[in-house]
């Protein structure tokens, strides 16, 4: 054989096509003790044999002749006529007349002419039979009588269907022997047959008519039977064609509407008939007093030896019993108790209390009015903990939302549900009847499809605070660059549109221009941002103005990632980005909040001043102050001015500017070269590092005085302005020297317009070391921003030593870091570490992704210390939930090393987090987390015996039988759960019965279904597959292999109570479920078996097509009632009063158009189109009819609203009918 080309996919031509076991298969007839009794015989049974028996007794008068027999004795007695209609079998006719028709049917019998009329001649033979019985059986019973009994109902209402209904019918069958003789397709001999009729054999239909019937048969006011007959004419219309052969004769009445009709209409009287004599019979056992001597005495014998046959008929009974209770002894699974979950609540001055194994909680009384109790099944140390806060961190994976080109936006997008227990994240009131919520998502499906993520999106990004980012005004350039840990050139664009940066402002978070951010290299990335002159100051973080608790006091910039519409989330390009070093660079240009003095004290520097005064003389200078700019290790430092005039000097000499700056008190003169005054722009870039104290300091700018130690500059000139040139040119000038000019005017102090800085500090933070020393010395911090806090982040913090770019979401299993695909967070307040906590998670059941395969281990469990998590170890876990399948309560001993002082959460709590790094939907939706929980279970003290089975009702359970003054409160939120009654007498047997041919071991297909039917009631079918190989996906895709040998896959349907909600079309089997049969089924097999415990594939079918309506009805109503009609036809099991689904099957379209046009608003249908999906892959093709593709699959509906119905209307229909080209 070929090999296939997908290795994933290949199906066996020759493969066992059948329908798995049901619940209802498993019950065997054979182990049921009414199954062959010794004797069947009723006393109907006992009447009719005497009869019978009567014909062969010779009856001898007094003159001891024998003339003839006891026949007279026991065949008129109302009850012996009544018998004989109650022992008849409505299925042994059906199923004759059944056969005879579907022989007439088969297309392979075309060339069988005798058969064909042998088959058509017993139909009108068995028909005739039973309208002639039916009139003997009228006649024979009394017309008239005072207190009308049973019997005279049922001949009543024989009499009425017989002139309503068999009479006409009758008349249509001797019209069609009539053709049917005529055209040669019916016999008139009596055809053989071994079906009784109301006691007697089916003779020949000519027979029956000719013998007579009561004048209730005749229609037409006839004066008697052979006038009415000879009456009847020949009526060949069913037949067809007169010139057909005989299979298309013979072919055609059998299908023919009006000759199922008569058919239909004798058999539904027939059993009427049967069911009016059986009740009336036993009327006449009781009720009738007219029976004659020696009969009522033979009816009394058969009543009495009723009893003896019943205790005869125990013996299959009592056989089981002996073997299997006696020699196998085995019995009745007992009773399950009940089992419910209980809260307890301490009183406020209890500091715990210890709850005993055994301690009871009274539960009311049962039916028979003795208490119930229910008995704690292991200790339990309560304390104050109490659960305060539930949250929700989700990473959307690749599943579609919506439709459209933005579907797959949302892939690797995070969410955010500060309150996980609401409607949508925010807190919102839960709306749904069950009010169910998801631990990690709240994903809102419709027909099956995800449609929408009901979650806040989630605000990630990081922080740093520094000093470095006190900015109080001119034109800032801010440029954080990151030194990477490894090379990463995998996403080079810009992605200044996808952050948000953010500054410390005077009133709150400034919001400024991102200008890049992107990798620069393959170890570098750069973050740019600018403030313009117009953007208000960065000041110091203040909590009560700014939020976020940060525990710093440093100016600080924030950095979020975008939540675009149009474009993905880029946390997933740079999560795995490990910082080394990150360099803050600010770049100031015109900076004019300066704290400026002279010689002569502070100058106003807002308004033109003269920065050395009026006279200015050799050593004036201008001192220059910034609590801003000297805080910071400067690498340029430039100031710039403006002259309201230029500076004149008297004479040629233009003095120098010189630069002193003050370091620890005392001036120092820098290596700045001299420049002139009449500069407008000086540069320094030497000896900056003098002038620096590179520490945080928030205060305002202040005005050089003694006790001014760092942070200024002056300006110092080394010559006067000429003021002694122009002395001794003005005494020149006065004494008249030769020569001498007027020198004008004195010079003076120039005016400087405006005075600015510009600046470039850098400040450098080692991230990747991970000393102390490094630790305490480190000048600014930086931050990962979480969705619901912060975290400081440096190497020393860390126990793996590294610094991440952004916010981490991973936990760490057998030493390998997984990344979460999906956080839930339990704040509880109240704890003492160390201390146990008791949570109870309240599932609802079965809304588990079906399709989803849960991971094992799945979950992962840690708590909060140092905003680290930290993972519990497996001796600190006891879960009974099953990785949040079922109810249960996880039991978590809590470290002395937890803490509740974490930024990461919010303060004041102990966290918990259960993280998951795929599969979200493995889990089942919660209705409550509380702390404190225990379980109980039923304790029977000689109660009811139903009551194991009985729902104890939440709130039913309210104290303890013992009080406790430490106890303020218990209470029970949720109804009872696992109790079952005693196992039946019948489920017993047929449990033994298979124990014994399984062997509890599963070889064949027979051993698997029926072991998981039987551990498993929830289950409707099960089918096994042996050798195949089946693995779906949840897109539908996956490996589908039928030809795999030592794989076995099974495959299930639920019980219709336990349908998953999710999509009701697609009756899957919980994923709890699926797990539980496939730990139950592994230790019952082969250790070579490779198990697949799955559900089925289901394929969609949906239509498309025209209709007209009927006038009057309404176009929108009644398409939509079509649709859900289609719908419930396609998948019943979907609706009340529906059947269960199978396997494999095959849907018609002319099944459905037959369907459709017979709805009573439905005129026609045209364009009738039906398409198959599979694996989600639409349908293109129209099918005439569609097939499982598989032997997993089962076909479903489509949604209803994804049929497709175009409403013909009138305007529509005349134009079709101008442009139609049928007739020319």
């Amino acid at each position: 054989m070929p090999l296939p080309e997908n290795c994933h996919q290949n199906t066996d031509p020759l493969k066992l096509r059948r329908d798995g076991t049901n619940q209802e298969e498993r019950l065997s007839r054979a182990l049921k003790p009414s199954h062959a009794p010794v004797n069947e015989r009723t006393p109907a049974h006992g009447m009719l044999f005497a009869r019978a028996f009567a014909a062969y007794l010779k009856f001898f008068d007094e003159d001891n002749t024998s003339a003839t027999n006891w026949t007279a004795f026991f065949s008129y007695d109302i009850s012996v006529r009544l018998a004989v209609a109650a022992i008849q079998n409505i299925d042994e006719y059906k199923s004759t007349i059944k056969s005879s028709l579907d022989f007439l049917n088969n297309l392979d019998n075309e060339t069988r002419d005798t058969a064909l009329i042998g088959h058509l001649s017993y139909l009108f033979s068995c028909t005739s039979t039973l309208a002639k019985q039916l009139d003997v059986l009228k006649e024979g019973l009394p017309a008239e009588d005072e207190d009308p009994p049973a019997w005279l109902t049922l001949r009543a209402s024989l009499l009425n269907q017989i002139k309503s209904q068999l009479a006409p019918a009758l008349q249509k069958m001797i019209s069609w022997y009539q053709s049917g003789i005529a055209f040669g397709v019916i016999s008139q001999a009596t055809p053989p047959g071994e079906l009784k009729i109301l006691g007697i054999e089916a003779s020949g239909f000519a027979v029956n008519v000719e013998s007579g019937f009561s004048t209730d048969w005749i229609t037409d006011g006839s004066a008697n039977w052979n006038s009415y007959t000879a009456a009847v004419m020949p009526d060949s219309t069913v037949y067809g064609n007169p010139a057909g052969t005989v299979f298309e004769l013979t072919n055609h009445i059998s299908t023919h509407n009006f000759f199922s009709t008569v058919l239909d209409q004798f058999l539904k009287v027939y059993a009427r008939v049967i069911a009016e004599a059986r009740s009336a019979l036993e009327t006449s056992f009781t009720s009738w007093d007219r029976h004659d001597p020696h009969y009522a005495l033979f009816l009394g014998f058969l009543r009495l030896f009723e009893h003896a046959r019943e205790e005869m008929n125990t013996l299959t009974g009592r056989h089981l019993d002996f073997y299997y209770r006696d020699i196998l002894r085995l019995n009745e699974r007992p009773a399950a108790p009940p089992k419910v979950h209980l809260i307890a609540e301490l009183a406020k001055q209890a500091v715990s209390h210890h709850f005993k194994s055994g301690d009871g909680f009274p539960a009311g009384k049962d039916a028979l009015g003795k208490e119930v109790l229910f008995t704690n099944n292991s200790d339990l140390v309560a304390n104050q903990a109490r659960v305060t806060a539930l949250k929700s961190v989700y990473r959307h994976g690749n599943e579609p939302v919506g439709s459209g080109p933005a579907a797959t936006l949302n892939n690797g997008r995070y969410y955010a549900s500060p309150f996980s227990d609401s409607a949508d994240g925010s807190g919102k009131k839960i709306e749904k009847d069950d009010k169910s919520w998801h631990p990690f998502s709240n994903k809102v499906y419709t027909n099956g499809i995800l449609t929408g993520i009901e979650m806040p999106e989630a605000e990630t990004g990081f922080a740093i605070a520094s000093h470095y980012l006190l900015l109080s005004g001119g034109e800032r350039f801010i440029t954080l660059l990151f030194t990477l840990g490894a090379n990463s050139n995998a996403y080079t664009a810009d992605y200044k549109d996808d952050i948000v940066c953010l500054v410390t402002g005077e009133k709150g978070w400034t919001e400024i221009g991102t200008t890049g951010f992107g990798l620069v290299s393959g170890t570098q990335m750069r973050l740019t941002a600018k403030l313009s002159g117009a953007d208000a100051a960065v000041v110091p973080y203040l909590s009560k103005t700014h939020g976020y608790n940060f525990d710093t006091t440093l100016p600080m910039m924030m950095v979020k990632l975008r939540h675009r519409p149009d474009n993905e989330f880029i946390y997933n390009y740079f999560h795995e980005l490990e910082v080394h070093q990150l360099q803050l660079t600010v770049n100031v240009t015109g900076l004019k909040t300066l704290a400026v003095s002279n010689d002569f004290g502070a100058i106003d520097s807002s308004k033109p001043f003269q920065p050395f005064g009026a006279m200015p003389v050799t050593g004036s200078s201008m001192i220059i102050g910034s609590a801003e700019v000297f805080q910071k290790n400067l690498t340029s430092l430039t100031f710039r001015a403006s002259w309201l005039e230029n500076p004149d000097p008297y004479g040629s000499n233009i003095p120098n500017i010189n630069f002193d700056f003050l370091n620890s008190g005392i001036w120092k003169p820098s290596a700045n070269p001299a420049v002139p005054v009449t500069s407008t722009s000086i540069v320094l870039s030497q000896n900056l590092h003098l002038v620096v104290k590179d520490a945080p300091f928030a205060g305002d700018d202040e005005i050089y005085s003694n006790e001014s130690r760092q942070g200024f500059v002056k300006l110092r000139l080394d010559a006067d302005f000429g003021q002694k040139a122009y002395q001794t040119d003005l005494l020149k000038y006065v004494r008249k020297d030769d020569g001498a000019a007027d020198p004008g005017a004195p010079p003076t102090g120039p005016f400087m317009n405006s005075l600015s800085l510009d600046y470039t500090a850098v400040q450098t933070l080692v991230l990747n070391t991970a000393s102390e020393e490094s630790f305490a010395g480190r000048s600014a911090r930086y931050y990962h921003l979480y969705p619901f806090g912060h975290a400081e982040e440096h190497a020393f913090l860390s126990s793996d030593l590294k610094t991440f770019l952004l916010p981490q979401f991973n936990f760490e299993r057998n030493n390998l870091v997984q990344r979460s695909e999906a956080e839930f967070y339990i704040g509880v307040t109240g704890l003492k570490p160390p201390q146990n906590l008791s949570l109870l998670f309240q599932v609802a059941d079965g809304t588990a992704n079906p399709l989803s395969l849960k991971p094992s281990p799945h979950l992962h469990l840690s708590f909060l210390s140092n905003n680290e998590w930290v993972a519990f170890r497996d001796n600190e876990i006891t879960d009974q939930t099953e990785g949040l399948l079922k109810p249960g309560i996880m039991t978590l001993a809590i470290p002395s090393d937890a803490g509740e002082s974490n930024t990461l959460l919010p303060g004041g709590q102990f966290w918990i987090k259960i993280a998951v790094s795929g599969v979200t939907d493995a889990v089942c939706r919660l209705l409550m987390v509380s702390a404190q929980a225990m379980l109980a279970t039923f304790n029977d003290r000689e109660n009811d015996p139903g009551f194991a089975a009985a729902v104890v009702a939440a709130g039913t359970i309210a104290k303890q039988e013992i009080p406790d003054s430490d106890i303020k409160k218990i209470s029970q939120p949720f109804d009872s759960f696992g109790g079952k009654a005693a196992e039946n007498s019948e489920s017993f047997y047929t449990r033994v019965s298979e124990r014994l041919r399984h062997k509890d071991r599963a070889i064949t297909l027979w051993d698997y279904e029926h072991l998981v039917l039987e551990a498993f009631p929830e289950i409707y079918r099960v089918k096994c597959l042996n050798h195949t190989q089946y693995e779906p996906t949840e897109n539908g895709d996956g490996i589908y292999r039928e030809l795999a040998p030592g794989n076995v896959t099974i495959v299930t349907i639920p019980n219709k109570q336990f349908h998953n909600q999710r999509d009701p079309l697609r009756p899957y089997t919980s994923l709890g479920t699926l797990q539980e049969i496939t730990a139950f089924l592994k230790t019952r097999v082969s250790c070579f078996v490779r198990l697949h415990v799955r559900n089925p594939r289901f394929e969609e079918v949906n239509v498309n097509f025209r209709l007209k309506l009927y006038e009057g009805y309404d176009e929108g109503f009644y398409t939509d009632i079509l649709k859900e009609a289609i719908t419930r036809f396609l998948s019943p099991w979907a609706f009340p009063g529906g059947e269960s689904p199978s396997f494999g099957g095959k849907i018609y379209k002319s099944v459905l158009v037959d369907f459709v046009e017979e709805q009573p608003y439905v005129d026609y249908v045209t364009d009738f189109g039906m398409f198959h999906t599979i694996g989600g892959i639409q349908g293109t093709s129209d099918m005439n009819e569609i097939e499982g593709s598989s032997a997993v699959s089962i076909l479903v509906s489509a949604p209803a609203n994804r049929h497709g119905i175009t409403v013909i209307h009138p305007a529509a229909k005349e134009i079709a009918a101008e442009q139609c080209n049928c007739e020319s």
